[in-house]
């Protein structure tokens, strides 16, 4: 007979950083909980992950295989009411409000008086804001009893569609990062910096860039400043472009026409092999003109790196200090980047400095800490009559 769960947690796919904060909810949870989620991936996610819930460590379930883009509306919500119907779960966790399953399982739990709790990613400025579309998410958002945030924005934001402050619970970005994974990886490759670098066909100082070669990264903005930087004689430094995505010929066509040198493309990896570049790199920048949060900004942080970051990424401030682990810009600005980009490559800062300060932040952000927060919201939610 199948276990009884107390909560469902409803994601879109099945992503390493989730994975994480599961594991550590299995950890502490006295209540049993499973999650859903609606599909193995999506388009340009190319994460390997175990299929059994023995390898992932907290228990599962994939209702459809393969890309989320490839599952119907109308089927996402049919098999999701059938799961809800199956399982009758006391609280549904959703996260979001962008897919028919979570707009399913909210009208499931109001038609059978159970708890909705919604994990809200979005923040004022990630994306530009219509009012037909904010008015359906207040709507949305006042039916759910609490909900879960990445940040100080976030909370902000969602309170602006209609819940109270006092049922937001803040869990410290998208997804934890294991940073003392990534401070035992990295110190082991750091010792042998030069060797690594010449491996990877380094210089000897590297910015870095991950993520998605997609518009909102941003990535011509960087190359424009990263090519001023080199014309000035920041011959020692590179710049490293980690990813893949729609924008890769645009980009490589970029660095061809402009003569660009010192510029590395090494495509999507893993994390096992993206922590040689976090560790032989020197200073992390995210460009981005939309980011819910920058996950890979707490990857770097975790690797001791200094960071700078778009103030239109949602980890900004909270774990962005300017002037303390790196420096925020506003991302339609090129001169500033660059001006930026020459601080940290003239010798201006103390670079050293800065990564144990971002080292130091991040450690505030662990997957324990993130589970707790999300473990007491579900107490409040389901203690609250």
């Amino acid at each position: 007979m199948e276990k009884r769960y107390r909560y469902l947690i409803i994601q879109n796919i099945v992503s390493p950083y989730k994975a994480l904060l599961f594991k550590a909810m299995k950890c502490i949870s006295d209540d049993p909980f499973k999650v859903l989620f609606i599909a193995e991936t999506r388009s340009m996610r190319e994460w390997n992950l175990p299929k059994n819930t023995e390898s992932l460590g907290f228990p599962f379930e994939v209702m459809f295989d393969g890309n989320l883009e490839n599952v119907g509306t109308v089927e996402m919500l049919m098999k999701t009411l059938r799961r809800l119907d199956y399982y009758r779960p006391e609280l549904v966790v959703i996260g979001g409000y962008n897919q028919s399953s979570y707009w399913g399982a909210l009208a499931w739990a109001k038609k059978n008086r159970k708890k909705i709790m919604l994990i809200n990613e979005s923040h004022f400025l990630d994306k530009p804001r219509l009012y037909f579309k904010e008015s359906i998410k207040r709507l949305f958002v006042r039916n759910c009893d609490a909900a879960l945030v990445d940040g100080a924005r976030h909370k902000d934001y969602t309170m602006s569609l209609g819940l109270s402050p006092e049922r937001i619970f803040v869990k410290g970005g998208t997804g934890p990062v294991d940073v003392s994974w990534y401070q035992r990886e990295v110190l082991q490759i750091r010792s042998r910096k030069q060797e690594v670098c010449k491996e990877l066909g380094l210089p000897s100082k590297n910015f870095l860039f991950v993520g998605r070669f997609a518009p909102e990264k941003n990535i011509i903005t960087l190359l424009n400043a990263y090519k001023r930087l080199k014309e000035q004689g920041a011959s020692n430094w590179g710049l490293i472009l980690a990813g893949n995505g729609p924008l890769r010929d645009e980009i490589v066509d970029f660095i061809d026409a402009n003569g660009v040198r010192g510029v590395s493309l090494p495509g999507f990896m893993q994390q096992e092999e993206l922590i040689r570049y976090y560790a032989v790199s020197d200073v992390f920048v995210l460009p981005s003109v939309s980011e819910p949060w920058g996950l890979v900004v707490s990857e770097a942080m975790a690797s001791g790196l200094p960071v700078i970051v778009s103030r239109k990424c949602g980890c900004y401030p909270d774990i962005v200090h300017d002037g303390v682990n790196g420096f925020s810009f506003n991302p339609l600005d090129e001169e500033e980047l660059y001006s930026l980009m020459c601080r940290v490559s003239n010798g201006a800062c103390k670079l050293d400095e800065m990564g144990r300060a971002s080292l130091s932040i991040i450690k505030d952000y662990t997957p324990e800490k993130a589970a707790r927060t999300v473990v007491d919201a579900v107490r409040f939610v389901l203690n609250d009559e």
